[in-house]
């Protein structure tokens, strides 16, 4: 979380999220500005949490923010492209 310059405040509010994995505790922000490569989105409320899964990770896409960035994933390039600008 502090990698990114993002930290529970006293007024947050916490949730409970549930996955495949079980559940985690998040709690939600919006952001300024979200960047993926050379896409950015502007005004974009984010789910924060631990994410320790045994493994390296920077963050998980989900289907909000796919959707809005107008995403179109290639599976056999293992590549993501974003079609529409906001």
């Amino acid at each position: 979380m502090s990698a990114v310059g993002i930290v529970p405040q006293a007024e947050d509010t916490l949730h409970t999220i549930y996955g495949v994995g079980g559940s985690e505790v998040v709690f939600t922000r919006k952001v300024d500005m979200l960047s993926v490569g050379t896409y950015t989105i502007r005004h974009f409320e984010v789910e924060v949490g631990g994410m320790d899964y045994g493994f390296d990770i920077q963050g998980i896409l989900g289907m909000d923010f796919l959707i809005a960035a107008g995403a179109q994933i290639n599976l056999k390039e293992m590549k993501i492209e974003f079609i529409d600008s906001p």
